[in-house]
């Protein structure tokens, strides 16, 4: 033994750190393997480890009232887009299907009409292919207008509905008048059939020529073409 530790400092001094690091590296290996060597705990799976967790009554509560609002979201939304049709689903409460008929009001049958000028939006939806859109639509452009003189007017609202047309008509029509002698610039362009250029057109005239007496003293106007009076007519007064 002695002989082996008077040789070991006659080896090269890389040699001895190597083999230091070794020795080092053993007994930490030891260490360890007598630290953790003693815990009786098992690695190994279970048979109770295998089984799927069990879900608390908690989830199972919660799985089944998402299952029941669905169910009901569907059977609900089955009746609302029936249109014209109402049935009583087994869903639904007495007070749910009467909410139901009241926002969905039946529809027209070919032969029945509405008064486009009275009509207000309520009345429009029974008219087949109007909604509460269109309905709002109709109302506000009329509005705007001061009234309707023909349902072909309809056609200037985007996207309406042609069809719908036959279920609306005109009766004892009397549009609000504008007084294109007395209302200033800003005031004319507000209505529909005149924009920019022709209430400029108008004040342009009255400056320079006086009252105006007919629509056709315009005429000789680039913005006022024989289609544009015959559009502004039934809604000015002099």
């Amino acid at each position: 033994m002695r002989n082996v530790i008077r040789e070991f400092f006659y080896l090269r001094k890389s040699d001895r750190k190597v083999i230091l690091t070794l020795l080092s590296v053993i007994v930490i290996a030891l260490v360890v393997i007598f630290l953790t060597g003693g815990n009786d705990e098992s690695n190994e799976l279970t048979p109770a480890d295998t089984l799927p967790a069990k879900r608390s009554s908690r989830d199972s509560a919660h799985r089944q009232s998402y299952h029941e609002h669905t169910k009901t979201v569907y059977v609900r939304t089955k009746v609302v887009y029936r249109d014209t049709t109402y049935r009583r689903g087994k869903s639904l409460t007495e007070e749910e299907y009467d909410s139901i008929k009241a926002h969905y009001p039946v529809k027209l049958k070919p032969g029945e009409y509405v008064v486009l000028n009275t009509a207000d939006t309520t009345t429009l939806k029974t008219v087949p292919g109007i909604g509460p859109y269109f309905a709002r639509k109709v109302v506000e452009y009329g509005q705007r207008l001061g009234g309707y003189v023909s349902v072909d007017q309809l056609d200037e609202i985007e996207d309406f509905p042609l069809d719908a047309k036959d279920y609306l008509t005109i009766e004892g029509a009397s549009p609000r008048k504008l007084n294109v002698n007395t209302l200033s610039l800003n005031e004319l362009r507000r209505h529909p059939y005149i924009n920019f250029h022709q209430a400029k057109a108008i004040t342009d005239y009255r400056r320079l020529h006086g009252p105006l007496h007919a629509l056709g003293d315009l005429r000789l106007s680039k913005d006022f073409t024989p289609e544009a009076i015959k559009r502004l007519e039934p809604y000015v007064e002099f």
